[in-house]
């Protein structure tokens, strides 16, 4: 399940940036016309299609978490991929309950290691760590018991 979700979030990511590249089309068409080019068959579609929705859906919530936390960065400067990763990963931290919010903040390092700029993956990890402990702080997330282990 590990394998089929990582590759879930790397399809969701690319669909995400191909839809918010044409604002025009339909969510259900790119996701119909990115299936047919998905060159990796083996992914966990309920995940992907509950994430991308939950991701889209939110997406004004998200950026306003973004903005709260990005005040050495204006949100603008932020690359369009790492806006990307950070709003599928709080989407994913908030709404999608089966999954521990260290597992999704370390897929996301993954995930800017390998489709961002050399150095997103230290601006992600700082991100999504302190947006977690405001999602603690606010009672929307259980305190997390276990420390993260960096590797």
């Amino acid at each position: 399940m590990k394998k089929l979700r990582r590759n879930a979030r790397m399809l969701c990511l690319q669909m995400l940036y191909a839809y918010l590249q044409q604002p025009d089309e339909n969510l259900d068409d790119v996701i119909q016309n990115g299936l047919l080019l998905n060159e990796n068959p083996e992914f966990d579609e309920a995940f992907f299609r509950e994430l991308i929705h939950t991701t889209i859906r939110n997406l004004d919530h998200l950026d306003e978490r973004i903005k709260k936390r990005s005040k050495n960065w204006d949100f603008s400067r932020i690359t369009l991929m790492d806006k990307i990763i950070l709003r599928q990963s709080i989407a994913e931290m908030m709404f999608i309950e089966d999954v521990p919010p260290r597992v999704t903040i370390s897929e996301a390092i993954e995930l800017a290691k390998d489709f961002s700029t050399e150095e997103s993956h230290v601006f992600v990890n700082g991100m999504l760590d302190r947006i977690y402990k405001d999602l603690i702080e606010e009672g929307i997330l259980p305190e997390d018991i276990k420390p993260v282990k960096e590797g």
